[in-house]
């Protein structure tokens, strides 16, 4: 009985937990490591449990900074008690942080204007190739042009030694973000690179400012905005 109650505590965690076989293949795991899995492989979580083990058999909790799409991780677990499984368990940062819009710096703008408008001033002594899928359909939005268009540079500035990129833009479907308790369709602009993508708290900070979210996948970065009318 008891067993049960650890087990149904365990799903019900909020925080993600998976346990691997010698070979990374995942044995069982919970709720939230279901969703995790949406956004990061099981070979890089299983890598990333066998770099961070202890030298003997137990445990090993470690305070690393962890970013997968939205969710964010301040520290993780692993234990393994022989050489044929190996836990995981990865502690969500949670915030009260609650979106809101100042509407005093937001003006209406179509998003590709700025899109060149960085581009073509970021990449001047760059020989990088775009491959561009754009939805022409997205409307004029209200954008704070400047933050937003720091957050523009910085990306493009990222990639200026690559030798080719695909930028898609398109609308999110079936995806709202509510900031002040209403729903907004979402803008995401894909940028997907032959490299990983690695993303620093600068960058970060910039896209907060310009009221977007930046996340980064293996070799994609996306920027998600709310369209804003």
């Amino acid at each position: 009985m008891m067993k049960d109650f650890y087990e149904e505590l365990i799903e019900n965690d909020l925080n993600p937990y998976l346990l691997f076989d010698s070979n990374g293949k995942v044995k069982s795991y919970n709720k939230e490591a279901e969703f995790l899995l949406n956004f990061v492989s099981i070979r890089e979580l299983f890598e990333l449990a066998v770099s961070n083990a202890s030298i003997n058999f137990g445990f090993n909790q470690k305070y690393i900074s962890l970013k997968y799409n939205k969710q964010s991780y301040y520290a993780i677990l692993v234990g393994y008690a022989n050489e044929d499984e190996i836990a995981l368990r990865l502690y969500k940062v949670v915030s009260n942080y609650t979106t809101t819009i100042n509407n005093n710096k937001l003006k209406m703008v179509n998003i590709f204007s700025l899109i060149d408008l960085s581009k073509n001033s970021t990449l001047l002594q760059s020989d990088l190739i775009i491959d561009e899928l754009y939805d022409i359909s997205i409307p004029e939005m209200k954008i704070n042009i400047n933050d937003f268009l720091l957050c523009l540079n910085s990306c493009f500035e990222y990639f200026k030694d690559d030798k080719k990129i695909s930028l898609q833009v398109q609308i999110k479907i079936g995806e709202y973000e509510v900031i002040e308790n209403k729903k907004y369709k979402i803008v995401a602009l894909s940028f997907i690179a032959d490299k990983k993508v690695v993303i620093d708290s600068a960058l970060e900070q910039k896209a907060s400012k310009a009221n977007a979210n930046i996340f980064f996948n293996q070799n994609e970065l996306l920027i998600e905005l709310p369209i804003i009318m």
